[in-house]
């Protein structure tokens, strides 16, 4: 239970691009490193953290109730929330500190390709445990798709997917 509670406050405090961020290395550290979840349960558990209200990032909730029940889903939401809200309050009044300095935008600017970056990895790991087939990789591409080129929501193309899934693969 200590180990996870570390590996998530350490995601935390490096999540300052959002949960996408952190992804690739939550994914590493709990399949491959510490093996709390296989690859498919934490590309299931990814989709139900999506579809359901709130961050993604609440999906260290459903990893640590894999790894100690109720209180192994409190302790992971506690420690994946707790450090990355009080790095924003302490950090936040130095940001508007410097609104109208010029090394803000530009720290803004170097940030969006760092983000996506890190988004993408994240997309390219949860393949690994969701991709079965070449129609579940279909599937996959089709949605993406859809969400990178339309304006449909992503909850919905997620349903529709998983539900096209449940059909041809069942």
């Amino acid at each position: 239970m200590l180990r996870l509670v570390l590996v998530f406050a350490v995601l935390s405090a490096l999540g300052f691009g959002g949960g996408n961020a952190v992804f690739p290395q939550m994914y590493v550290d709990s399949v491959e490193v510490y093996h709390w979840v296989t690859a498919p349960q934490f590309a299931a558990d990814f989709a139900l953290a999506r579809l359901s209200p709130g961050p993604a990032t609440g999906i260290s909730a459903l990893i640590g109730l894999a790894v100690g029940g109720l209180p192994g889903a409190a302790l992971a939401a506690i420690a994946m929330f707790v450090p990355a809200a009080l790095i924003v309050l302490a950090l936040s009044a130095l940001y508007d500190r410097f609104r109208e300095h010029p090394w803000r935008a530009l720290f803004q600017r170097v940030m969006i390709p760092i983000v996506l970056g890190l988004s993408w990895v994240g997309v390219l790991l949860l393949a690994r445990g969701a991709l079965g087939g070449w129609q579940t990789w279909v599937i996959g591409l089709a949605a993406t798709g859809l969400m990178l080129w339309t304006r449909i929501n992503a909850s919905l193309i997620i349903v529709a997917a998983g539900a096209l899934g449940a059909l041809i693969l069942r």
